[in-house]
């Protein structure tokens, strides 16, 4: 691995995780923070973050005391009693009032406790707080009051300080505690991110930028991640000189995306991704060169809005018949942009919840997995996905229509490289048929096999072919943006496309 190859120390990688982690979050992840409530879950969680944190301070207040059995025991000389307790005292400073707020600073409001439960301290806009304020609210708030009230008062005037800071917290909108409302701050819970070091010479290899991109994501989708302007800034950066941001079931951001293509002198095609249905088959279809503003996606979109929240309540319902446990649908939807309740919010919620967690049906899963992001994917893909107890079989629209839609208005379409591993070239050939113009050949979410059989059927029926990442930001980070496997050759290809409107 890159770390181990340059020697990286477990504080070096520490901090570089959790750099990335605030950058994710200032990029666009505090528009997906969901501050915490006053509810049963949301205070046991703040509650837990607080006892882990708290811990951390009092360890050598716990170091002490086993140095004071051992005194008891005649193993330690008595006289050693003073010299011991004067040390405890100057590292309890050193852990509540100088590393607890230094190391909450330095991960830019995640402390030992808010990794854990996956809370982070913001400002009243949910975004980044700076240091210094990070540092008093630490240092006031817990590390002083700690030794002071401690000294003073002994137990009780520490426990006198928490419980006001507990009233507080109960009373306020969103638990906060005396130094959050005195500095403008309170807790978020933030999305859930997977940073992962990737070896150096495997970022050189595998992952050409391609300078033709044709399927991004913004946060105009569902499960996007980026606004518009930042996937120009991140396109520009990696040389990339086309783009198209295929929203999933949403025009909407091509007006946007028009004004962002001339100030950052990147060509930009209009584009779009639908849903479509072919038999049995559910596959997606890309459209280009699209007249956005014509009316047939703005019924299209509405259409998708109301099939995905139906299917979230029917997801629901059965998740409760096969679980035997509630879940709150008003407060999920209230926190869901789209007013929908995907397989991903009920697993995090499931996860999210100590409870839940210990349940049968959960627990097996945590015990036969190495980590819990690999054990909420088991849980996931077994309960939501396909044959699971738990899953849904949306109605999409007819491939036909969809193309017809595309086509009305003066749009290209172009069959996505999405779940093409699993459909045969026959099956393929008979969606072509129907009218579509090209096909998405290049893609890092098909394999080789299918890149090479995609390439042929388009050549045999003079197709168009385009490339494309399927970046959608962090909440998928095997896709990145420019990374779409398509050779140098390959590009000339795609270049077809890209010249269309000229």
């Amino acid at each position: 691995m890159k770390f181990m190859e340059k020697n990286y120390s477990y504080i070096d990688l520490s901090l570089a995780y959790f750099q990335k982690k605030a950058k994710i979050y200032k990029d666009g992840g505090y528009k997906k923070a969901v501050s915490l409530k006053r509810n049963i879950d949301d205070y046991e969680n703040h509650l837990f973050t607080f006892l882990i944190d708290i811990n951390f301070c009092l360890l050598p207040v716990y170091l002490w005391v086993i140095e004071f059995l051992l005194i008891l025991t005649g193993l330690i000389p008595p006289r050693m009693f003073d010299i011991l307790f004067y040390i405890m005292f100057v590292l309890l400073f050193i852990t509540s009032v100088i590393l607890l707020p230094v190391i909450t600073s330095r991960t830019h409001g995640v402390t030992f406790g808010g990794e854990i439960m996956g809370i982070r301290i913001v400002n009243r806009q949910n975004r980044i707080v700076n240091g210094f304020q990070l540092i008093l609210r630490q240092a006031i708030g817990m590390g002083i009051p700690l030794m002071l009230f401690g000294y003073l008062f002994k137990t009780w005037g520490i426990l006198g300080w928490w419980l006001i800071n507990g009233i507080a917290s109960l009373i306020s909108p969103n638990q906060q505690t005396i130094m959050d409302i005195v500095l403008g701050l309170h807790l978020v819970y933030e999305s859930e991110t997977h940073i992962r070091f990737e070896p150096e010479s495997q970022e050189k290899n595998e992952e050409e930028i391609c300078p033709v991109d044709l399927h991004i994501r913004s946060n105009y989708s569902d499960d996007g991640y980026y606004d518009v302007e930042e996937i120009f800034k991140q396109a520009k950066e990696l040389g990339l000189d086309t783009i198209s941001i295929t929203d999933h079931n949403c025009a909407r951001q091509n007006a946007a995306a028009f004004r962002f293509a001339d100030l950052y002198k990147i060509q930009y095609i209009p584009g779009v991704e639908l849903d479509a249905q072919y038999g049995d088959i559910r596959v997606r279809v890309l459209g280009y060169y699209i007249d956005w503003e014509h009316e047939i996606f703005d019924a299209l979109e509405r259409a998708s809005l109301k099939r995905e929240k139906e299917n979230s309540l029917l997801r629901v319902k059965k998740f409760e018949e096969f679980s035997g446990v509630s879940i709150d649908v008003d407060s999920l939807i209230q926190n869901s942009r789209f007013q929908t309740i995907t397989a991903t919010d009920i697993t995090n919620m499931v996860f999210n919840n100590e409870r839940v967690r210990s349940l049968s049906f959960v627990k097996k899963y945590i015990d036969s997995t190495n980590s819990t992001s690999e054990a909420m994917k088991q849980f996931k893909y077994h309960i939501f996905g396909k044959g699971g107890p738990c899953y849904i079989k949306g109605n999409y629209p007819r491939l036909e229509d969809v193309i017809k839609s595309i086509h009305i208005s003066g749009g290209i379409c172009v069959l996505a490289s999405w779940h093409m591993d699993y459909i045969d070239d026959e099956t393929i050939q008979q969606m072509i048929d129907k009218g579509i113009d090209g096909i998405e050949c290049f893609s890092p979410c098909v394999q080789q096999e299918t890149i090479s059989s995609l390439l042929k059927i388009a050549r045999e029926n003079k197709l168009l072919i385009t490339c494309g990442s399927d970046y959608h930001g962090p909440t998928k980070q095997d896709r990145k943006l420019g990374v779409t496997h398509c050779p140098e050759k390959g590009v000339q290809l795609v270049r077809i496309l890209t010249k269309h409107a000229n």
